[in-house]
């Protein structure tokens, strides 16, 4: 679709004819609107940025997030609605945040429920002390004197109180169910790899998925990359435990290497996958050898053997136009095989 567009820039027809004014295409017409919404953000970052100099004030993240509220709060409605639109894409795409935020109700329900089964618990042993003492008390005076209604007597006793015992019993076995059924909502939850300890292939999809969305709305680049520990190095390993401690320690390398906002996964079958945002290939491809090269002066000693630690790699440059199964697709090819 092409549209006709007057001298000064203004839409005036849904034509390809031309009357004194120029055509173009709908592409062109969508990146002019981006570029006009992120020129409010830009000007609005710069006057933060400058506020902070003025101030002396050291312009790191945090203290950037704070003035930028801070200045939000001053706009007109009308400068406060423009902004507030471009940054709710990005709250969209908050999957860490939400994630926090489910595991705080999960830890407070969790910390409720075992309160719950800890007052039971103490509630239990109550009872049973209580039988404890009425038997030590009242059983030598049973003893003394067995009539019928002491007997009787005594029954009831015991009676009421194991039957205050079961109540407990019922409540700690229904808090244990809830609080292990909460765990399991927890482990479902996890966004980490309990083995390699980086976020997990679940989670690294809805980065992926969000980070695919925000390229498209703000026209950036951004790069994937596939890392292995190369397997002729693995092979040579006889235990699995060996093998585990070797994936781990290289993957906790490239985590420390790479940026905070660079998201690292444990994909699948040894794989390992890395977003790096707003950079295109040739950013990454520097920033992957300086990895590389930082992995390599790794050596690990195994059954007296000295290894060193090398790892193969493939970047691709992210394209919102392609599925998430097409891009991880492009990006692990020549892995899946090892």
């Amino acid at each position: 679709m092409q549209f006709k567009v007057d001298k000064t820039g203004k839409v005036v027809a849904n034509s390809m004819e031309s009357v004194g004014g120029v055509t173009i295409s709908q592409k062109e017409l969508d990146l002019r609107e981006k570029k006009k919404k992120l020129q409010q953000i830009n000007l609005f970052a710069k006057q933060i940025v400058d506020r902070m100099i003025k101030d002396i004030i050291p312009p790191t993240p945090a203290n950037y997030l704070i003035f930028f509220e801070k200045f939000l709060e001053e706009k007109s409605p009308a400068q406060k609605e423009a902004i507030e639109k471009i940054l709710e894409l990005e709250r969209q795409s908050d999957t860490y945040k939400d994630y926090m935020a489910r595991m705080d109700s999960y830890l407070k329900e969790n910390f409720d429920n075992t309160k719950k089964i800890l007052d039971d618990i103490n509630g239990l042993y109550s009872q049973i002390n209580k039988i404890k003492n009425f038997v030590k008390l009242k059983g030598l005076e049973l003893i003394k004197n067995p009539t019928k209604t002491n007997i009787l007597l005594f029954e009831n006793k015991i009676t009421s109180i194991l039957n205050s015992v079961e109540k407990y019993q019922k409540k700690v076995k229904e808090d244990y169910k809830v609080i292990t059924n909460l765990m399991k909502n927890f482990d479902k939850e996890t966004i980490f790899d309990k083995k390699y300890e980086v976020y997990n292939k679940k989670y690294f999809m809805d980065i992926l998925k969000s980070e695919l969305g925000n390229m498209k709305n703000f026209s950036y680049k951004s790069s994937l990359v596939a890392f292995k520990v190369k397997k002729d190095i693995l092979k040579d390993v006889k235990l699995q435990s060996d093998r585990d401690i070797i994936v781990k320690t290289v993957s906790n390398i490239i985590l420390k290497r790479s940026r905070r906002s660079d998201i690292l996964a444990y994909y699948d079958d040894g794989i390992f996958l890395l977003i790096f945002k707003h950079t295109d290939f040739e950013q990454a491809k520097k920033a992957v050898e300086s990895i590389k090269n930082f992995v390599s002066f790794s050596n690990f000693i195994i059954e007296g053997k000295q290894i060193q630690a090398k790892i193969d790699t493939n970047i691709v440059e992210l394209d919102p136009r392609l599925s998430i199964d097409e891009i991880i697709g492009s990006a692990i090819e020549g892995f899946l095989n090892d």
